[in-house]
């Protein structure tokens, strides 16, 4: 279910959106097949784009929120786009902060320009959580996306030098409910033979590919971060990799270059960096 925007708001160059979502814009696109068994490729520079996704862990990496250390982070990096999970607006342990306007105001601060956009996933600590997307240059069709009323999925349109146009997602799944993951799974499945658009997106699942969540997703995306073999949690000892970045099998997608970064310092996940695009 798909339903359009309803606040906006525009703060120290950051697009917020609280509540929104609508219709996904029918882009062409590339198709074509791949799976599991595919390596490394070299992509073309103006059809492809740096991504880094983190689950964010609220800016309170330190135990109180402190967001400086993301900030710099995201700045370190300077990717194209930027995908984080577990993200809070307004809650009472943050001090009834916007993190994603913290987050942006402080790179524009320092010289590298962002736009954020958060979409909540819900109520928690007397404000909301839940995911954001950031770019250099100003959004334009952001959409919520609530798959059967189980999981939101933000989408944006991110156009490629070449003047393609591709849609970068971010979610996050169910911390505590295995069962309540599968049928997350499920939604997000299905959705890979719904969209119209050659689609990135950025999932913190908090489950281990021997679980059930990957014998659902596997059946439609390929996990184009598995070039990496480290895992992401939790960021002092990783034993556990919880954080993907998935691309239906359907589309022809690859991936060049692709990094776990990060430390306990930004977040209680580690970071994905990736270089991806269509081939």
């Amino acid at each position: 279910m798909r339903t359009h925007c309803k606040f906006i708001l525009c703060l120290f160059g950051v697009l917020l959106t609280t509540a929104c979502g609508s219709s996904d814009p029918d882009l062409s696109g590339s198709g074509g097949a791949g799976g599991e068994d595919e390596g490394l490729v070299n992509l073309a520079g103006d059809r492809s784009f740096s991504l880094l996704s983190l689950s964010a862990d609220k800016g309170m990496a330190s135990g109180s929120y402190q967001v400086e250390p993301l900030a710099a982070f995201i700045q370190e990096n300077n990717t194209d786009v930027v995908a984080l999970q577990d993200v809070d607006y307004g809650t009472t342990r943050t001090g009834k902060t916007n993190l994603v306007a913290d987050v942006a105001y402080r790179c524009s601060k320092e010289g590298n320009r962002r736009q954020g956009v958060f979409a909540s996933t819900g109520r928690e600590d007397g404000g909301e959580t839940g995911v954001s997307l950031f770019v250099r240059e100003c959004f334009y069709g952001t959409n919520k996306v609530n798959l059967n009323n189980e999981l939101v999925l933000l989408t944006m349109p991110y156009e490629l030098k070449s003047g393609e146009t591709v849609l970068v997602a971010t979610c996050q799944f169910d911390r505590n409910d295995a069962s309540k993951r599968v049928r997350q799974a499920e939604a997000l499945a299905a959705y890979a033979d719904q969209v119209k658009q050659n689609i990135v997106i950025c999932a913190s699942i908090h489950e281990d590919l021997s679980g059930n969540v990957f014998n659902i997703l596997k059946t439609k995306y390929r996990r184009s971060c598995k070039f990496v073999s480290e895992n992401t949690y939790p960021a002092d000892q990783p034993i556990s990799r919880y954080d993907y970045i998935l691309t239906p099998l359907s589309q022809n997608w690859g991936t060049q270059t692709v990094m776990v970064k990060g430390d306990a310092t930004i977040s209680n996940h580690k970071a994905l960096f990736i270089r991806i695009g269509l081939k």
